[in-house]
């Protein structure tokens, strides 16, 4: 890969990670919140 390559890749793989970790996130939370509900009476 060249450098004019390599700039978009980097680019690309961070939003890509970002949205990895966001995603996990929020459903980490959906998750969390599914358990108390349904262990509420």
């Amino acid at each position: 890969m060249t450098e004019s390559y390599l700039i978009p890749f980097a680019f690309w793989s961070a939003v890509t990670g970002i949205l990895i970790v966001i995603s996990g996130l929020s459903y980490r939370t959906y998750l969390r919140r599914r358990k108390n509900e349904t262990s509420a009476p």
